[in-house]
């Protein structure tokens, strides 16, 4: 396991620091400017950010799109190679608003980070505002420091399009299907209409807990890395959204979540080797 620098924290510091503050994030032009960086040196501190599942950089595929999820963008996502998420929020105004103590100028990054960004703003009540996919019916969550509290419709479920083993080729592309339905009958006809799309459904409390509870933890800290506690993962993975269940009725880890071989060996060298794991 590799350590984030010292320059690399600062480096998130600031970035943070603007995004939280004023909702929105630095060009890379901005950070070299500041911090005197050559090139090298400012792609070497993102990519550690990228590995360590804090920022994520503009790819070809997503760079300047008029839209985000199949929803139209009021302006364009950021350039190729500029930060789209200083995660859990997106850079670019989106159909995620994230609204505290009743001010909205921020926006998550996805339905999944959307059920538990209140953690960003300890003691302040953070209400998030989006729309189903399919139907488009209003979806409000309210939350407060990581813990979700309400949210309408009572029938909303959480969709991830993409199993865990893909990350390392998708690390923007991951979002966009984790998207927000009114109900399961909505997300099953989204489905229906997207065969090419094999995602699962979650409940919202599902997935606030899976990021406060599992991936959080320090998320406020200049120098956070995931931290995965092996076997308290191991009891808890229904409280997770991370099992389905079997033919037997028991539930089982659902292969969605199962990383590969391959995947960790494309996560090292695509990304380093940033994630940790303790025991308890």
């Amino acid at each position: 396991m590799t350590e984030l620098t010292t320059r690399a924290r600062i480096l998130r510091r600031r970035i943070m620091e603007q995004v939280r503050g004023e909702g929105t994030a630095p060009t890379i032009a901005e950070l070299r400017g500041e911090f005197a960086l050559t090139p090298e040196e400012i792609s070497a501190d993102l990519r550690a950010l990228e590995g360590a599942i804090c920022v994520a950089l503009q790819d070809h595929e997503h760079a300047d799109s008029p839209s985000f999820q199949d929803e139209p963008l009021a302006g364009a996502q950021p350039p190729l190679g500029e930060i789209v998420y200083a995660r859990p929020f997106a850079t670019f105004a989106n159909h995620y608003r994230v609204s505290v103590d009743g001010e909205q100028k921020w926006f998550a990054e996805c339905a999944v980070e959307a059920c538990a960004i209140s953690g960003q703003f300890p003691g302040s009540d953070v209400v998030v505002e989006s729309r189903c996919r399919q139907t488009g019916v209003p979806i409000r969550l309210v939350g407060r420091d990581g813990v979700l509290l309400d949210y309408s419709p009572r029938t909303l479920r959480v969709h991830l399009g993409y199993p865990l083993r893909e990350m390392p080729y998708r690390v923007v592309g991951w979002c966009d299907y984790n998207s927000f339905f009114a109900s399961e009958e909505a997300a099953e006809a989204w489905r229906r209409e997207h065969p090419e799309v094999q995602g699962v459904t979650r409940a919202p409390e599902q997935m606030s807990r899976l990021i406060t509870e599992l991936l959080g933890r320090g998320r406020l800290d200049d120098g956070y890395q995931p931290e995965f506690p092996v076997l308290t993962l191991a009891r808890k993975l229904s409280r997770f959204g991370l099992t389905r269940p079997s033919r037997f009725g028991f539930p089982v880890v659902d292969p969605f979540w199962r990383p590969t071989v391959r995947m960790v060996v494309d996560w090292r060298r695509r990304l380093g080797n940033f994630l940790r794991f303790r025991l308890g």
